[in-house]
This record gives structure tokens, C-alpha cells and sequence, in this order.
């Protein structure tokens, strides 16, 4: 049970925004992060916002590197919901154990190009302040330009705030 109410569902507001994200995402169910916001139809539309924008549009950075930022930042920050919850999208996505477990230690059997993005990810996410240009230097000398840094960057700090979100308030993991 999360430590806060989740909305009620009679309320237009979040009604219209479950059938949003059910419609979207067509898994049949509302991630419970996004019912742990729901008491704050506001917050939780803003929160699926960033969702759609951050992970699920189309853009040139692979959502499957998107989802292994994701597991790799979760990781780091202890939080089980959303390393559990990214870590089963991947599964989805078609990465075995194998690399997924590997995702929670170096990333050795990943290609340079994604090495480099988790590398810099755990950097940022341990810290942030010590980014230099060096840093941004390795990822263009690998192909990635200046939006897809920002894409990269956001990504780790969506998660960032997801982590908060899911440990602060309690989210459980879906059965």
C-alpha cells in the first residue's frame, strides 16, 4: 500500500488521464507510479507529460537505451520500483537476464557507443556538478551530438525525480 491516497478515479480529471495512459501504453493497467501521483491530478498529468515526451516519443536516441538509462539511474539510487519496472519493459524489449544484471554492474557487454551514455549517466546521476566538457567531448567523439546529450541528460534526470517519486510515496511494485 503507497504511503499516500491515491486519487479517485470518479474525478474527471484523472479518469480522462488513466484513459490517456491507457490508451497510450495499451498494457491494460496504470503503472502504479503514476497512481501514487493521482491525488494531484495536476502533478500526475505532468509526471505522464514528461513520460510520453522523455521516453516514449520517437527520437534518435534508441528506446532501449532510454529504458537501460533508466535501469542503470534507478539502480544506482536504490530505487526497486522503477529498476524492477524498467528492467521488465527491456525483458519486453528482448534483453535476457544476462544483460540486464550486466546494466547492474559495468556494462561490459555493450557496445562502445552505449558504454560511453551509461558511463556518463552514472556520472551525472553520482555527480552531476563534477560533469566537465571532457565528459560531453567522449559522447560526441562517439556520434551523439548536442541534442541527443540533452536527451541523454534529461532522461537521468526524469529518473531522478521518479525514484524520489516511487521511494518517497511508497509505490509498489506491480504484481
Amino acid at each position: 500500500m503507497p504511503f499516500v491516497k491515491e486519487g479517485d478515479e470518479s474525478n474527471p480529471d484523472i479518469s480522462l488521464l488513466y484513459k490517456e495512459i491507457n490508451d497510450e501504453l495499451q498494457i491494460g493497467k496504470i503503472p502504479n507510479i503514476l497512481k501514487t501521483t493521482s491525488i494531484d491530478p495536476p502533478i500526475a498529468k505532468w509526471f505522464w507529460e514528461g513520460v510520453k515526451i522523455i521516453l516514449l516519443r520517437e527520437s534518435s536516441i534508441p528506446r532501449t537505451l532510454k529504458e537501460s538509462i533508466a535501469v542503470v539511474v534507478s539502480n544506482a539510487n536504490s530505487c526497486n520500483y522503477c529498476t524492477h519496472a524498467h528492467s521488465m519493459l527491456l525483458q519486453l524489449m528482448g534483453f535476457d537476464d544476462e544483460k540486464i544484471n550486466d546494466l547492474k554492474n559495468n556494462f561490459e557487454s555493450f557496445p562502445e557507443k552505449e558504454k560511453a551514455v551509461l558511463d556518463y549517466a552514472l556520472k551525472i546521476n553520482n555527480s552531476a556538478n563534477k560533469t566537465t566538457s571532457d565528459d560531453h567531448k567522449i559522447l560526441t567523439n562517439l556520434g551523439y551530438d548536442d541534442k541527443q546529450i540533452v536527451e541523454i541528460t534529461s532522461v537521468v534526470a526524469a529518473f531522478n525525480w521518479a525514484n524520489i517519486i516511487a521511494d518517497a510515496l511508497g509505490t509498489e511494485i506491480e504484481a
